[in-house]
């Protein structure tokens, strides 16, 4: 399956939790926890194949318990600038499901995995040409994600089972967007076709 890693997204207690801030000021995780299980079972695909795991973690700067460096997150999550997604606290960390499987964490700051980020020094030490994204929300975090992917010549797999937004009508609008210039697929159908090309 070319040299692919899975990019997981923003699954972290905060965002994807009931005990999550998110949660606790009306964004319903409901939706999230519905795709964790596909999310574990292709995780653990990827173990047993030797593909890489990488996983985005939203964080936030804070100085004297106020955020700072939110940029356009002020506006649109107004509550992270008194809590939410701490450096090493329960919150910004990722959800039990996955935490222990995970091979390279990343932090981002702004709505793009690669401005600011490390994540493009793992892609080129670890030679990977292919990325299978994962996560929330198909509409803002993933379809951002695989756009500049895309930009930067790696083909993008999008995991239609593992990826939610907020509203079924957002993600699936989101999913046609994708189709465009991803390969958007469910993750039963990616695992057949990865044995398909073994043969």
């Amino acid at each position: 399956m070319s040299n692919s890693a899975l990019l997981l997204l923003d699954l972290q207690n905060d965002i994807c939790h009931t005990e999550g801030v998110f949660h606790k000021n009306g964004l319903d995780c409901s939706n999230f926890i519905k795709i964790i299980p596909s999310i574990v079972d292709i995780i653990f695909f990827c173990k047993e194949n030797h593909i890489p795991i990488i996983s985005m973690q939203h964080s936030v700067l804070e100085s004297n318990n106020l955020a700072i460096g939110l940029g356009i997150y002020k506006k649109t999550i107004p509550f992270l600038e008194r809590e939410g997604l701490r450096e090493n606290s329960w919150g910004q960390d990722l959800l039990d499901e996955i935490k222990n499987n995970i091979d390279y964490k990343v932090k981002r700051w702004t709505m793009s995995a690669f401005y600011h980020t490390e994540l493009v020094r793992y892609l080129i030490s670890l030679r990977i040409n292919q990325l299978i994204l994962a996560g929330r929300t198909t509409n803002e975090m993933v379809e951002t994600a695989a756009r500049e992917a895309a930009a930067r010549n790696y083909n993008v797999i999008t995991l239609s089972d593992c990826t939610a937004s907020y509203s079924e009508k957002m993600h699936l609008a989101s999913l046609t967007n994708l189709n465009c210039f991803t390969k958007v697929i469910a993750s039963k159908n990616l695992q057949e076709s990865f044995f398909q090309e073994k043969i």
